[in-house]
This record gives structure tokens, sequence and C-alpha cells, in this order.
């Protein structure tokens, strides 16, 4: 199976790059594990990019921070998140800090580099790099207040340059505050980081709330595959990148007679085509229940009607086997169609595999038929 819808609501659209809810969830994640790990945090602030909407628009500035996400991916083998309208944070995990110094320094050349190409005043970014020692304990509201920090003194800097950090002296927002005289200054850190906590509470619940709305919205509640709806979003996605790949639209044969006992056994006997589906496809296929009877579709990333016919077989083979022990043996009927030969739109590629499965009904059943 391919990666879950949930994950899109994880995603930044503009750059590819994860998003904030991400971000929140993945710190929070580190923090709560037992024997916590080392890890250091790259944090970059792009500079000027109020100038350069100013001054070349909005879509050039959108070009810029795209330009920022793939650069951060290019550069480091590690999750990318897009936190803010102008600022990344990559995670990196382990002890290796010499490693990702030398990163820091390689990654802020090439930021340079390309940015003198792409107009940007130099420097392009601020870059903090902040180092977790595993040690101590820590909350999400911590690390959000070690990036802050770290970030505010690297641009604080009329240079606005670079600078590394260990979080344990990390102090001004995160630790006690000890001098004389500064009850103020304490409140108001503790209302400061009140409010921080509060945020990243809400930013979590949301993302709980996306995933409950997912499971409603994109998910068969009989088969507990992807739905129908699902089912398109990946057709569009595929299509909008210009990715090759075919589509099986299968429908069981003679299937009635299950929902003619009761619908409960009709609804069992949906789940266990559904199992064999999922058993029978390669890691990176999709499938989904379609629509509401017993139709399903796959889709075959990068594979042409020639191999999604060896599937298709692998896939009836399957459900004969299977059903030998079932009250009544059944097969299944496959129709193929293949992107971008067959189509340059969903819909166009359903209404060609539909073909395809009619002419296999008609024809005998239990067929596979390539368009």
């Amino acid at each position: 199976m391919t990666t879950s819808t949930a994950e899109l609501y994880r995603l930044d659209p503009l750059t590819g790059c994860h998003n904030f809810l991400s971000f929140v969830e993945t710190i929070d994640l580190l923090s709560l594990e037992r024997g916590r790990q080392p890890f250091s945090i790259l944090y970059v602030d792009l500079n000027y990019l109020a100038v350069l909407n100013k001054e070349r628009g909005h879509s050039y500035g959108d070009s810029v921070i795209h330009w920022l996400g793939l650069a951060l991916r290019e550069e480091c083998n590690a999750p990318v998140f897009r936190t803010g309208g102008d600022d990344f944070a990559v995670i990196l995990l382990g002890s290796a800090k010499q490693e990702y110094e030398r990163l820091l320094k390689k990654l802020f050349e090439r930021l340079n580099r390309e940015g003198v190409q792409l107009g940007i005043p130099s420097p392009p970014a601020g870059i903090a790099l902040v180092h977790f020692d595993g040690v101590r304990e820590f909350t999400t509201n911590d690390v959000m207040f070690n990036l802050w920090e770290s970030i505010l003194e690297v641009k604080s800097n009329n240079g606005r340059t670079v600078k590394t950090f260990s979080a344990g002296n990390l102090i001004k927002a995160t630790g006690q505050l000890r001098e004389p005289g500064l009850d103020g200054a304490r409140h108001s850190v503790k209302v400061l980081r009140h409010i921080a906590n509060s945020a990243i509470h809400r930013v979590i619940q949301m993302g709980q709330a996306l995933d409950a709305w997912q499971k409603t919205s994109y998910l068969d509640s009989i088969s507990g595959l992807p739905n129908m709806r699902a089912a398109l979003g990946k057709m569009e996605k595929e299509i909008s990148e210009q990715r090759p790949f075919s589509i099986l639209l299968m429908d069981g044969d003679n299937l009635t007679r299950y929902n003619n006992i009761s619908y409960a056994t009709g609804d069992a006997l949906i789940q266990k085509i559904g199992a064999i589906l999922t058993e029978s496809l390669r890691p990176g296929d999709f499938v989904a229940r379609w629509r509401t009877g017993d139709e399903f579709l796959a889709l075959l990333p990068d594979t042409n009607n020639t191999g999604a016919e060896v599937v298709g077989k692998r896939i009836g083979a399957a459900v004969r086997e299977a059903s030998k022990d079932w009250q009544f043996p059944t097969s299944i009927t496959i129709g193929i169609a293949e992107y971008p030969a067959h189509g340059a739109t969903t819909y166009a590629l359903i209404d060609t595999a539909e073909g395809a499965l009619k002419l296999g009904k008609q024809t005998g059943k239990d067929k596979v038929v390539r368009a």
C-alpha cells in the first residue's frame, strides 16, 4: 500500500517538505521515548522574504521558499519540515555533532552560492544548529523555545549567518531565571511558556482530529480499505505528477448469493476479498473499494498494461484458491487501463477500464482484460 491519506495533512504543498503539524508530532514522540537518544536540529530562517515579495511579487517569493526546501532535502539525509512561512527545521538523530557542523557549513555555502544566482541578498538565510544531549528531560515546548532563542541570537548578529548551540546553555527562555529583581521577567516567561504549550497542544489535537476525519471521509467502513474518494484523489495526484501507472477495475463474480443469505454475510465476503487483494499487491501499489458494491480499484505505479495483467492474473488465482473453502467458491473479473496510453484524465481511464471489465463479464467472467 502507498502512503496513507493522513500523511497528506502533514505535508507542505509548496515545498513537499513535512509541515509544522508533523514537526510537533515528531518532537513530541522524541520527548516521550525511554532512553532518549541525542539529536540535533538545524533551524533555518530565510532572510529578506518580505523584501522579495514586495519587490518581485509573491510568486517569486514562493519560488525562493521552494528552492530552500529543495536544497535542504538534497543536502540533509534527514526529515525536513517547513515550520513557518520562511522557517525550516531538520531533525538530525544521533550524536554526530562534528558531522552535523560540517553539514551546517556545507549548507550555508550552498545557500550563499545559489542565492547570488537567484538575486537574493547575502546571506540568504540564518541557520542555528542546536544540539540536544538526550540526557535532560524536555518537552516539545522546551524545544520550540530553544529554537526561537537560538535563531533570534543568530539574527541579532548583523552578519545574519550561522551559529551552533547546546540546548542546555539556552537558558533565557527555558531555564530558571535566578538573577535578583527579575520577578517580572520570570512571570513573562511563564506566561509565554503557557501560551506556547497551549498552542502546541492544540496543534497535536488538530492532527488527531484530522486523522479521525480522514478515517470517516477516506476509508470504507466495511472493507477497511480506502474508499472511492481516496482512489480518485490518488489517481489525480499521480496524473498531476505525470507518472505512468495502470489501474485494475475489479468486480467479484456472482457474489449476490452471499447477500441473499444476509447483508452481514455479504459484508464479511467484501472483507475477505479486500484482504486477498491487499496481500496480492506489491509494496507501493494502492487498492481501494470502488463505489459501494463488490467492486475494487487498484493503482499500480510505474506499471504498463502488460505488467498489470501479470498482477491481475495473480489476483484472480488468489481469489479462486482462497474461495475453495468458502460457502460458494467465486472468482473475480478485472479490466485494465493504462495512463497515459488510455486517457489523460481520471474519468477517461475509468471509462476505459469499465469497458474492459464489461467485456470480461460478457465473455465468461473470471477474466483479466486489457484495454
